[in-house]
């Protein structure tokens, strides 16, 4: 290892440094500490990876491990929505580690704001779903830029009793009940909400009636917008926090939203949640470095770190998500038996949000923000 001491070297017929009056052992004493004052600053400042991951989405005992096991510090911090994390980029911030999910991944790369990772550095890379790499491999490649994290559904959670009741009739397993407007007026009476992701929601939407997002106009989302808004059933809460205590407590009894939300709430065991017959939306959300982050070696070890298959379904059981270990392999499986993965037929339901251009995106945000009563500008 080079420790710089090239310049501060005296090879025999070399001319020492002029250190005046400090003389030539003082002035190479005093060299040295100034360097190794330098340095120790230098890796006290490489010492620190910046992680920006989704709110609630990681076990915090395994920072605190990773931090005693590496001596690495983490600096952490949140984001609640895709569209936040894209602002946070755009805004100059720095981040050694991200969490982007999989329908940024190609607006991502095209923008080159992801490393290429080396796989070398990445060993438990190995324990990933071969299955998740190549879905994601059908986005511009971007298995080459990410590792997989965790991967969910975005269905429909039912509480069977309080739904029956309101529809006097069994819970069918299909997005009329909250997309077809006799059964969502039903509905209202014991707490219907829709997701509070507009993309998402949309998406499904127009799913169920025959048609897809990618393919419509700034006309056609925002006609399918406002035909989402006659409905009359309000968006469910933006807090994760606040969507898992109204379900537990009974106030929900039918909504759109992730596996892993609805797995959290199920205290009592009476929510039930569905892929419905029409189809729901497959996640996939992975660890990637930004091509400016400031200590890429860091954010290596901490992505590797979080690769470990003992610390995956540590995380795993923290979120209620399902992490991208591969559980096919029985070793893998046994850390995480109380698991329920979708059988194939209701794999075969799956499918990814459809990317949008810039135009879609911004047709969706004005359509969305008379829904939700925001602001357009």
């Amino acid at each position: 290892m080079d420790l710089g001491t090239k310049e501060l070297s005296l090879s025999k017929g070399a001319t020492p440094p002029r250190c005046g009056h400090w003389g030539r052992p003082a002035c190479i004493r005093l060299l040295m500490s100034i360097w190794l004052t330098l340095m120790a600053v230098q890796a006290s400042a490489a010492d620190v990876v910046r992680v920006h991951n989704w709110a609630e989405y990681i076990d915090p005992e395994v920072l605190r491990d990773f931090e005693r096991d590496t001596g690495i510090k983490v600096e952490y911090s949140q984001f609640a929505t895709a569209a936040e994390l894209e602002a946070d980029l755009v805004s100059g911030k720095r981040f050694d580690v991200i969490v982007p999910t999989d329908f940024q991944l190609e607006r991502l790369i095209k923008a080159h704001q992801l490393l290429e990772l080396d796989r070398t550095k990445l060993p438990n890379r190995a324990e990933v779903s071969d299955e998740l790499l190549a879905k994601l491999s059908s986005k511009n490649r971007a298995d080459r830029y990410v590792a997989p994290y965790m991967w969910g559904i975005a269905g429909l959670v039912i509480h069977e009793r309080a739904a029956a009741r309101a529809l006097q009739a069994p819970v069918a397993n299909s997005w009329s009940l909250l997309f077809d407007p006799a059964s969502a007026n039903r509905l209202k009476s014991c707490g219907a909400v829709l997701h509070n992701e507009p993309e998402q929601t949309l998406s499904l939407y127009l799913n169920y009636r025959g048609k897809n997002l990618r393919s419509q106009s700034a006309r056609g989302i925002e006609k399918a917008t406002r035909e989402i808004s006659d409905l009359g059933i309000p968006l469910g809460p933006a807090s994760f926090a606040d969507l898992v205590s109204q379900l537990a407590e009974g106030r929900i009894c039918a909504a759109i939203t992730w596996n892993g939300i609805a797995s959290m709430a199920n205290q009592k065991g009476e929510l039930r949640f569905h892929i419905p017959q029409e189809g729901g939306l497959m996640f996939i959300d992975s660890l990637a470095i930004p091509i400016n982050a400031p200590s890429k070696a860091l954010a290596y070890r901490f992505i590797d770190y979080m690769l470990q298959p003992g610390n995956a379904a540590r995380n795993a059981r923290a979120t209620h998500f399902t992490p991208s270990l591969d559980l096919t392999r029985e070793r893998n499986r046994r850390l995480l038996p109380e698991i329920t993965l979708p059988s194939q037929e209701e794999r075969r339901r799956l499918f990814f949000l459809e990317r949008l251009s810039d135009s879609q995106k911004r047709a969706v945000d004005a359509a969305w923000s008379h829904l939700d009563g925001r602001d357009p500008t």
